[in-house]
């Protein structure tokens, strides 16, 4: 019977560490919004730009947010995604700490996975090298023996390289394809760093870090020479 306890105790226990663990954030503008195809948009316009904002959603570390800028003016601006940050507060809208958390950079995400290409391309050759030379050496062994059955041996090396062959192409396809899309996106779905002429505009997505403390947060965005700053609450789940 006391064991049985234990075990249940036990089970309480994991049980709640396993529901605590699953916790996730989102974020709900805590200033006027409007609904846009099932989003929340928050718009910021003075005499030179116009902005909106929209949390989209959230990976482990990041909130993800849709940004459109709109240049009003007549003179050319800059928007640089990785000078966007964000700042934290508590429930009494309190800064937690003076730090500001910057948004992830594309063009170093960019870089890393063309590294990552890369690195793959090497490990492909090396691999498909090393099952060339440990297939041409089994052979030798198996020709040099004295056993009668060289012909069998020589066609069992031969599908064992083909085997260990097909699954490295098969595996190297597969990560290049993912890679390759990981790059696509980021050059082409993320907000990159873009000089935006009279009556031009851009949209993009940006990464934030997420701070699990915040009860509030304000995202900064540095547009030009003006900064657009929108607030939100966070929720945990």
């Amino acid at each position: 019977m006391k064991n049985l306890k234990l075990i249940i105790t036990a089970l309480i226990l994991i049980l709640g560490l396993t529901n605590c663990s699953a916790s996730y954030f989102t974020l709900t503008p805590d200033e006027e919004s409007k609904l846009e195809m099932g989003r929340q948009v928050v718009e910021k316009e003075d005499g030179l730009i116009y902005s909106s904002l929209s949390f989209e959603e959230n990976t482990d570390n990041e909130f993800i947010f849709n940004l459109f800028v709109y240049n009003k003016g007549n003179e050319n601006i800059l928007i640089d995604p990785k000078e966007i940050y964000i700042k934290v507060y508590n429930d009494d809208k309190q800064l937690i700490t003076n730090q500001s958390f910057y948004a992830v950079d594309p063009e170093e995400q960019i870089a890393q996975i063309n590294s990552d290409i890369k690195s793959r391309d090497t490990d492909h050759d090396i691999t498909t090298g090393f099952n060339i030379v440990f297939s041409l050496l089994d052979t030798f062994v198996d020709l040099a023996d004295d056993e009668d059955n060289d012909v069998e041996e020589v066609a069992e090396n031969a599908i064992i390289f083909t085997g260990n062959q097909i699954n490295e192409e098969i595996s190297y396809d597969n990560d290049m394809e993912y890679l390759n899309s990981q790059k696509k996106y980021w050059k082409n779905s993320v907000l990159r760093k873009t000089e935006l002429n009279a009556d031009e505009e851009v949209q993009g997505i940006i990464y934030l870090p997420i701070f699990n403390e915040a009860e509030f947060v304000k995202v900064h965005i540095p547009i030009g020479k003006t900064v657009h700053t929108y607030k939100f609450k966070q929720i945990a789940h």
